[in-house]
């Protein structure tokens, strides 16, 4: 009677937590499942509220303002269900042991089937599911796991077209990127630039082709007297000191 009584406050304390609340963290709720209290604790909220993705680690615990919210045996229906499917599903039609069914939900609502949910576990399974009695096996309707498929199917293409669209957009703002502009192909360096000033000297008299033309121009009218003699002889040239010929 005690036991029963100290149950009936803890299942009051936890309905406390969920008080005005939408989703609460299982884990947050349970606290230390590595502890007797903590373990305890996991179980009657598995037995009393209904849990949102029982099995995975971001599992949530309806509170009293979400429209789902559910308790007792009905919050225990519900969570059974879920816990099945999550073994049904993957198995397809080969379908799953009614023993291994039973064990799994023991390991997590901690007490027997009928006694948490209410009804026997052969009974519950057969209204939801297909019981074959021969071989003892559960599997989920053909409807059922077709359902699960289409809406697997319809979450692949949404994600697939969730990640194209991510793509579009790191490609864009790829584009978007400012550049450097850029440099002319075969253009010579400001070294390479002719300058006037740095033309090449001869090293005899460190002047440049040009200047040396422009004193040679400067200095005695070009080249040398060649004058070979007054009359200049036979067939002799005539002396280039006299003044200029033209003609022949």
């Amino acid at each position: 009677m005690q036991k029963s009584r100290n149950k009936k406050m803890e299942v009051a304390s936890i309905r406390r937590e969920l008080t005005g609340e939408r989703l609460v963290s299982l884990t947050r709720l349970a606290g230390d499942s590595g502890t007797d209290e903590g373990e305890r604790k996991l179980q009657l909220i598995w037995q009393n509220f209904r849990i949102q993705d029982c099995t995975k680690a971001n599992a949530m615990v309806l509170g009293t303002d979400h429209p789902d919210f559910l308790e007792g045996k009905e919050a225990a229906a519900g969570n059974s269900a879920e816990l099945f499917e999550d073994s049904l599903f993957p198995a397809g039609v080969a379908g799953v042991a009614l023993e291994k069914l039973s064990s799994v939900h023991s390991h997590y609502f901690g007490s027997g089937f009928e006694k948490v949910v209410g009804k026997k576990l052969r009974a519950f399974v057969s209204d939801r599911y297909e019981y074959d009695e021969k071989t003892g096996r559960v599997k989920a309707p053909t409807k059922m796991l077709s359902k699960l498929r289409r809406t697997e199917a319809r979450e692949l293409v949404q994600d697939e077209l969730e990640y194209q669209e991510k793509v579009k957009d790191k490609m864009a703002s790829r584009g978007q990127a400012p550049k450097d502009p850029p440099k002319p192909v075969g253009l010579a360096t400001t070294d390479n630039i002719f300058d006037p000033d740095k033309r090449p000297r001869y090293a005899s008299t460190k002047l440049t082709p040009d200047e040396c033309e422009e004193r040679g121009s400067m200095g005695g009218g070009g080249m040398p007297n060649m004058n070979m003699g007054a009359g200049g002889g036979k067939g002799g040239m005539p002396g280039m000191g006299g003044p200029p010929i033209f003609g022949f």
